[in-house]
């Protein structure tokens, strides 16, 4: 018996000796299942981590002797049930985990018994549908195909009869399929140049995962986006097939063996060709991290894999760390209610998600950090729902107590669940590195879902509409935005070029017309996926206001330093900084900025890195400059100086565009 009370060493993982036939020896699996679960009930550390560990504890609490060997045996294979393999335990919980010399692994034993069981008896329909993610997504997004199953998922009737015959709850919420996927409308641009960091490759290849590529592939766009946005060089991997965690869970080994061998030599040759593997799914990074690199410990080319493999945000926090992050963030997300899952802290690289959300300004990160009870296919099964739901209740509880904006997780299926635990609230769910771009703003492009079967509309078509007011009827539906949404951003892009000031290094201001603020709303709506009248109604009232009238100049004001930390101290001494911003003409006076009538962007402490300008102008003023007389603009701050002589024909005319009074 030891004598030594837990470890202070950092826990090990030992390789899964799954190809040895002893690993399948169900007497000697009966024997360690035995000598664990005793361990697990002289210690009962872990009962508020799932409900295997109180299934355990109720089944020798009711036994005949009160002790492990008043359970009947062929009751262990519950706990094995409720076991879904987040391994919680062995990562925050079990002081004998190896290297003690107990060598504990609950996840590792649970998996052989699970393996053992698919061995002798296989699994059923319900369960080899669930964990054939690839397959699934295949079959229910053919276009013909993908309208009917999201209709009948969402149909009480159906759902009641998917309960009582395929045993997945009818109250759990699924997913929908997109008949858009991914990889086919994926644009990933390598155009840039690639720069290595001392902690990053400078170039990424993207694995899409089957939940991206047929659910929500507008995780996928986001992520392009956000790498676009900062000039890293990204492809796809040419060749992708399941990563193997619904059938690692199964406990069907074999089926993992065959999946691996179809991923591993695409990844191999993207990982020796210096790429950056990078998955936006944690299970999906998780399988290539560790678990198939403990299931094959002697396959050179799974190892090489797995440390290539990065998360997205594990990625994105050492290219900061690198100083090769832009943190040109020009919109706040307020509130965020940010749920961390358990397959990514497993991974042990930390709350980088939060680290770098929390960089954007006015933006408040709430971290729980718990397991949400979902895990993949198990919270969908009609026997586990509730239990689902009783583990994720103070997740639920934490994260609406924040009274949040939004609503994240890296797992998104863990978010789906979160959203209908909480129940009616004003949050929107949104994944990290949605609410990243959108932080981003205009600099970043984010490309949804297209659908097809609408009416075509050209950005050329849309682009006659831009000097006319903006209301609620000349509007894109988002079907018809989505089909030419690809070119009407290079269109208000190359029109921003002339609309555009900088003055000195760390201000700049985007001068606003129908134009830019007609794509801000149909981005926001495309974005959030807004259709519903009073939030579209909403959306106009906040943008159209940034309209100019024909006697003004209305802009977007950035303050931008790259460094957190500077940023900070840098506002500090700038308060009131929006209202020293001027233009002048010809020898007019200094016209000076109106700033944020929406509302109040600064306090007596710090001023905000974004404000709204605007720029009245007399009837003498605008004539004067159709005579050509010279234009500057400036800022004048005891904190910040500049000031810049506008020359640039094209911006002249672009502004001039703007001013429609006649003296």
């Amino acid at each position: 018996m030891s004598t030594r009370e837990g470890s202070l060493e950092a826990p090990k993982r030992h390789p899964i000796d799954w190809k040895n036939p002893d690993f399948y020896n169900e007497a000697h699996l009966t024997q360690e299942m035995e000598r664990v679960f005793d361990i697990c009930h002289g210690c009962r550390r872990c009962v508020n981590l799932c409900t295997a560990f109180p299934r355990l504890f109720d089944l020798i609490d009711e036994g005949s002797t009160g002790e492990l060997d008043g359970v009947d045996k062929s009751q262990f294979a519950e706990v094995v049930d409720h076991c879904y393999l987040c391994d919680m335990c062995f990562m925050t919980k079990c002081p004998y985990v190896p290297p003690h010399e107990w060598n504990i692994d609950f996840p590792h034993l649970m998996l052989r018994a699970k393996a053992v069981k698919y061995k002798n008896k296989g699994a059923g329909f319900r369960d080899k549908l669930l964990s054939s993610t690839d397959l699934m997504g295949k079959l229910a997004t053919i276009p013909v195909v993908v309208q009917t199953v999201n209709a009948v998922n969402k149909t009480p009737v159906t759902r009641k009869l998917m309960d009582s015959l395929l045993g997945i709850h009818a109250d759990r919420k699924l997913p929908e399929y997109s008949a858009n996927k991914f990889r086919v409308n994926a644009t990933p641009n390598a155009t840039f140049a690639v720069v290595n960091g001392a902690k990053t490759p400078g170039k990424v290849a993207i694995y899409a995962t089957c939940y991206i590529n047929y659910n929500e592939p507008g995780i996928g766009h986001d992520l392009l986006a956000i790498l676009e946005h900062n000039e890293i060089p990204v492809c796809l991997v040419e060749k992708e097939a399941c990563c193997g965690m619904p059938k690692l869970e199964l406990g069907d080994l074999e089926a993992v063996e065959t999946l691996k061998n179809k991923n591993i030599p695409p990844l191999l040759k993207l990982a020796q060709e210096g790429y950056a593997i990078i998955s936006a799914v944690p299970s999906c990074t998780l399988m290539y991290k560790q678990e198939l690199p403990l299931l094959f410990p002697h396959d050179e080319a799974v190892q090489t894999v797995a440390a290539a493999m990065f998360d997205p945000f594990e990625y994105l926090s050492l290219r900061n760390q690198d100083n090769l992050l832009k943190t040109n963030f020009i919109k706040s997300l307020g509130n965020v209610a940010y749920h961390i899952p358990c397959h990514q802290r497993v991974q042990n690289i930390g709350k980088k998600t939060r680290d770098i959300l929390q960089l954007i300004p006015d933006t408040t990160i709430h971290t729980v950090e718990r397991c949400s009870g979902h895990d993949g296919t198990w919270g969908v099964k009609s026997e586990f729902f509730a239990d689902s739901m009783k583990i994720g209740r103070p997740v639920f509880k934490q994260m609406a107590a924040a009274n949040p904006d939004y609503i994240s997780s890296d797992c998104a299926i863990a978010a789906r669940h979160i959203e209908q635990g909480i129940g009616e609230n004003k949050a929107k769910k949104l994944h990290p590195l949605t609410l990243l771009r959108m932080a981003y703003g205009d600099c970043a492009e984010q490309r949804t879902q297209i659908d097809h079967g609408q009416p075509t509309v050209s950005a050329t078509s849309l682009d006659e509409k831009n000097m006319t007011p903006i209301t609620r009827d000349n509007l894109l539906t988002l079907e018809a935005y989505a089909k030419i949404r690809k070119d009407f951003r290079a269109q208000v892009m190359a029109h921003k070029k002339t609309r555009k000031i900088s003055l000195g290094e760390n201000i700049t201001l985007i001068f606003e017309d129908a134009l830019t603020i007609r794509y801000q709303i149909q981005e926001m709506l495309h974005v959030e996926r807004i259709f519903q009248e009073q939030e579209i109604i909403h959306e106009l009232e906040a943008y159209t206001p940034l309209v100019p009238d024909g006697s003004n100049w209305k802009a977007t004001m950035m303050i931008e330093f790259p460094d957190p930390a500077i940023r900070a101290a840098k506002l500090a001494t700038m308060v009131g900084i929006e209202d020293k911003v001027w233009v002048k003409i010809g020898e007019h006076a200094s016209v000076y900025a109106i700033a944020d009538e929406d509302l109040e962007r600064e306090n007596s402490d710090k001023t905000s890195a974004v404000h709204f300008l605007r720029f009245e102008l007399t009837a003498e003023m605008i004539q004067s400059l159709r005579q050509g007389v010279p234009l500057s603009m400036g800022v004048d701050h005891p904190a910040y100086q500049a000031s810049i002589d506008i020359t640039d024909a094209g911006i002249r005319d672009s502004l001039l565009n703007d001013l429609t009074v006649v003296a």
